[in-house]
């Protein structure tokens, strides 16, 4: 049976699969000065902070019904989820394919 930890690490995880696929959509976002996305009925955010000298990400979940939100534990797959999010947004895969089919 997965531990606490690894359940969240596991649902990090799975946002990253969901981003890649392309299931999963993100936008800029307001709130936090990062990014938004939609799914099962929830907000979620993802945005970087300043944490003892360091930059972190940050993921939020958000009821929009209530307008409460709960910051998940961090782990290293925030920091994965962020890159997989940003790859999205500039649409790098769309560009690399490009760039690679471009005659010479």
């Amino acid at each position: 049976m997965p531990t606490e930890k690894n359940k969240w690490i596991d649902a990090v995880g799975k946002l990253i699969t969901l981003t890649q696929e392309r299931k999963l959509t993100w936008r800029v976002a307001t709130p936090y000065g990062g990014y938004e996305a939609e799914n099962l009925g929830k907000v979620l955010y993802l945005y970087s902070t300043r944490e003892d000298d360091e930059t972190i990400a940050v993921l939020k979940l958000k009821d929009p019904d209530t307008d409460v939100d709960w910051e998940f534990p961090y782990s290293e797959a925030n920091e994965h989820l962020m890159e997989a999010v940003k790859y999205q947004l500039v649409g790098v895969g769309d560009f690399l394919d490009d760039l690679l089919a471009q005659a010479v």
